[in-house]
């Protein structure tokens, strides 16, 4: 009997890991149905893109969700009809937890059984979601190993931890910290709202501190749904000219981009955990708007926001701001370029996240700890849809 798989995945980072999960799926059923809401990365993997999530997924702001608003509701709509009309064997949810709570809640209504890979995280900051996820989802795919302990706190037992993802890379890259790497690497986000609010400040703070190390040259390393006419939009008049065209501008791969950067400043997110793969000393940057600053200072669990200063304490500087300040940027990049104390503390630090990322479940059969994160997953999926 053929398996019909829908996904949900309303962000790039989503796309990536579930094009993986599929290939894997692909490999041992390979007439396998795939479809839902995805990007290119799925579609490549023979994935059938009902949404296109490069277009249709939002932000994660209070108020950026309101500028996405009609997409957003389209695209639940559609997902909401094949779960009802299509009747898939399992839906596959990926991150994008408000949006994919609420599917998981139709999938339940209509017996679609659900897996989440890479769950909300709860254990930050709106844990009541626990309730919904025991509720609705059958089965949780967990990339921390702290959270399965978290959801056992919480009553829920149903969670299997498949390690990080991103712990599948680490063979691509040797390390970083080169003392012969002389690219300053800029990583303002995928999501639009980001990279309007940062990006530009990044710009001015390496216009600071380029008389001070004329051999630095700035690569800005974009989303693939970020277009070069947009960004010269959204610069305008703010960066002068001279400064812009020393920029790299490029769609490369961000952690083999890492692997050529002496220094980085990047938006909170994965891809600080992209930089303890790397080994790439960075400043952590997020800008949002005051009232969400005010909202998660109030309700947010955690005292650092970077994902590697959630496994290991004070590991990178986090400039978590209303609007980004150029000459903040400034001093913590030449911090990392003059202080190598400093710099070697970082680096060390980052080298042992990059173990906690890397090191598979001590607790996990033989078999299970030769198989990589995406194929795990797919074990995941089989065992469902076979129950």
């Amino acid at each position: 009997m053929t398996i019909k798989i829908l996904l949900s995945a309303g962000e790039v980072s989503g796309d990536q890991h579930l094009a993986r999960v599929a290939r894997a799926i692909k490999a041992s059923a390979p007439d396998a149905e795939i479809r839902g809401m995805a990007g290119k990365l799925c579609e490549d993997a023979g994935v059938k893109i009902d949404v296109d999530c490069y277009r249709a997924g939002a932000g994660m702001g209070f108020f950026e969700l309101f500028r996405s608003g009609g997409k957003i509701l389209s695209s639940f709509k559609t997902l909401s009809n094949l779960i009802k009309e299509w009747r898939p064997d399992l839906l596959i949810l990926v991150d994008y937890p408000d949006f994919n709570l609420r599917l998981a809640k139709v999938a339940k209504r209509h017996g679609v059984k659900v897996l989440y890979f890479i769950p909300p995280k709860v254990w930050a900051w709106r844990s009541g979601r626990v309730k919904k996820i025991a509720r609705f989802v059958d089965r949780v795919a967990a990339i921390f190993p702290f959270e399965s302990d978290f959801y056992a706190k919480h009553g829920y037992e149903r969670v299997t931890y498949v390690g990080h993802p991103l712990g599948e890379r680490a063979k691509e890259v040797s390390g970083n910290s080169s003392s012969e790497a002389q690219e300053l690497l800029l990583l303002p986000g995928s999501r639009r709202f980001e990279v309007e609010r940062l990006l530009v400040p990044m710009l001015q703070g390496y216009g600071l501190i380029r008389a001070k190390f004329p051999e630095l040259k700035p690569v800005v390393v974009l989303a693939p749904n970020i277009t070069a006419a947009w960004i010269r939009e959204i610069i305008g008049e703010r960066v002068p000219a001279d400064l812009l065209g020393e920029v790299r501008w490029s769609h490369e791969d961000a952690l083999l981009a890492m692997c050529h950067a002496r220094v980085g400043v990047l938006k909170s997110g994965t891809c600080n955990l992209e930089g303890a793969l790397a080994g790439l000393p960075f400043v952590c940057v997020y800008s949002g708007t005051l009232l969400a600053k005010v909202i998660v200072s109030l309700f947010v669990a955690l005292k650092e926001y970077s994902p590697v200063n959630i496994i290991r304490k004070g590991t990178v500087k986090e400039l978590i701001q209303t609007a980004l300040s150029p000459e903040d940027v400034s001093k913590e990049v030449s911090r990392l370029l003059l202080d190598q104390q400093a710099r070697s503390e970082m680096v060390a630090g980052l080298a042992e996240v990059k173990r906690a990322l890397c090191e598979p479940d001590p607790g996990a059969p033989a078999e299970w700890r030769e198989l990589d994160v995406s194929q795990r997953v797919a074990r995941c999926v089989f065992e469902m849809v076979a129950k």
